[in-house]
């Protein structure tokens, strides 16, 4: 039978609010933890992407424009009969076109983004459920397990203090004394049986048992 030395019952009440406050505090995060990242998700597949297909349409149109600006300076002649020089349509040109290779490089970069933070979400999730069982299911057992001890070391110790008190009250070999010992130390004994089996569904470094009286 596993026993355990107990100074203090106020340490076990502390331990369990602490305990319940971290369970509370690690489901916050790990929510808000997922939220951030579908969020991140959510922006790079729809408003960036829509962002940057819709920027390499505009630049694609500007480059056909400059395009043929370049082409109507070429053709037509000055009133001296010469060429134009198209240079600083070149010039226009050359801006429109890098600017639509930066759209599209975009584009590729946000999709590229996205498919790996996917993949990421997929992993974090895998590496925390374990965790999240723990703080879901465990966490709710161990709490339940201390209360248990609580209420039964609170039992033990109010058990001793009457049967203290009695021993000083009762007269020395008295028939009906002795009676009322015998019904004190059955008590006990039911509480020392209540508090190993307190003590013994108390969770261990494997992970709290399962408690059936959870809700």
């Amino acid at each position: 039978m596993s026993s355990a030395r107990v100074q203090s019952v106020d340490a076990l009440m502390h331990f369990r609010v602490a305990l319940w406050k971290f369970a509370e505090a690690a489901n916050v995060a790990l929510g808000d933890a997922e939220s951030e990242v579908q969020r991140t998700l959510s922006w790079l597949q729809g408003e960036q992407q829509q962002f940057w297909t819709g920027q390499i349409r505009k630049r694609h149109e500007f480059v056909n424009r400059c395009k043929d600006a370049v082409r109507q300076k070429k053709l037509f002649k000055d009133s001296t009969g010469r060429t134009q020089s198209a240079v600083d349509e070149e010039k226009a040109l050359g801006i429109a076109v890098k600017r639509l290779e930066e759209a599209e490089q975009k584009l590729l970069n946000t999709k590229r983004h996205s498919s790996k933070l996917q993949k990421e979400m997929h992993m974090y999730k895998g590496a925390v459920q374990s965790f999240a069982t723990v703080i879901a299911s465990d966490m709710p057992n161990a709490v339940a397990s201390l209360d248990r001890m609580v209420r039964a070391l609170e039992a033990y110790v109010s058990l001793v203090a009457s049967s203290g008190s009695a021993e000083v009250a009762a007269p020395a070999g008295a028939a009906a004394g002795a009676g009322s010992g015998e019904v004190s130390a059955m008590t006990r004994a039911e509480i020392d049986a209540e508090v190993a089996k307190a003590i013994d569904a108390a969770p261990d470094e494997n992970g709290p048992p399962a408690v059936e009286d959870v809700k």
